[in-house]
C-alpha cells in the first residue's frame, strides 16, 4: 500500500527527501562487518498513515549474499529522532537520527559477537535536486579514529508521467 501522500509530522519533516523508491548501489570495504564486496539494492520510503513514523524497507545483495532490513524511524518522548531497524539474520539495532532536509545522520553501536560493539556512523547527503542520495557508513572501535566500511550512492526512481496511452 503506498501512502506517497502522507506528509511527516511536526519534528519529522528532515526525514521527507528520503520518501520513495531508491536503486543503491555501492562498495563494502574489507571490515569487521565483512569482506569487499559489490553492493546492490532497492530500497523504499514511505510514510504509515498519520506521517508519525517512515517505514524504510531495503533488499539487495553484497555480491552474492543476500541483504535485507526494515526500519521505523520517528520521533521519541524526548523529541529525538530514532531508527529501530530489524535485520534477516534475526538481529534489531537501535539508531539515534538526525534529518534536515539535505543530511541524514545516523549514529549507534553494533554488537560483534562477545567483543566490544563497534559505533556506527551513518552520513548521507542529497544531492541532484534530491534524486541522488551519496552516502557513507564508517565504524570505530574508539569513537576517535573512524574508517569507511560501505560507500554508495542511489538514485530516486522517478514516477511515469501522468498522461494517458493511446488518446
Amino acid at each position: 500500500m503506498s501512502h506517497a501522500h502522507v506528509k511527516a509530522a511536526a519534528g519529522l519533516e528532515g526525514l521527507q527527501p528520503l520518501v520513495g523508491k531508491w536503486h543503491t548501489e555501492g562498495r563494502q570495504h574489507a571490515s569487521p562487518f565483512g569482506p569487499a564486496a559489490a553492493f546492490v539494492a532497492v530500497e523504499t520510503c514511505e510514510w504509515l498513515h498519520g506521517g508519525q513514523f517512515l517505514i524504510h524497507r531495503m533488499e539487495g545483495h553484497f555480491d552474492r549474499q543476500a541483504a535485507a532490513c526494515v526500519e521505523v524511524l520517528g520521533k521519541g518522548a524526548d523529541g529525538r529522532l530514532f531508527a529501530q531497524s530489524f535485520y534477516q539474520d534475526g538481529r534489531r539495532n537501535e539508531w539515534l537520527v538526525e534529518a534536515d532536509r539535505q543530511v541524514v545522520k545516523i549514529s549507534g553501536t553494533w554488537a560483534q559477537g562477545a567483543g566490544e560493539p563497534l559505533r556506527v556512523r551513518y552520513t548521507a547527503t542529497f544531492e541532484d535536486a534530491g534524486n541522488t542520495l551519496v552516502a557513507q557508513w564508517e565504524q570505530s572501535r574508539d569513537g576517535q579514529d573512524w574508517q569507511l566500511f560501505i560507500e554508495s550512492r542511489a538514485t530516486k526512481a522517478q514516477p511515469l508521467p501522468d498522461s494517458s496511452i493511446g488518446v
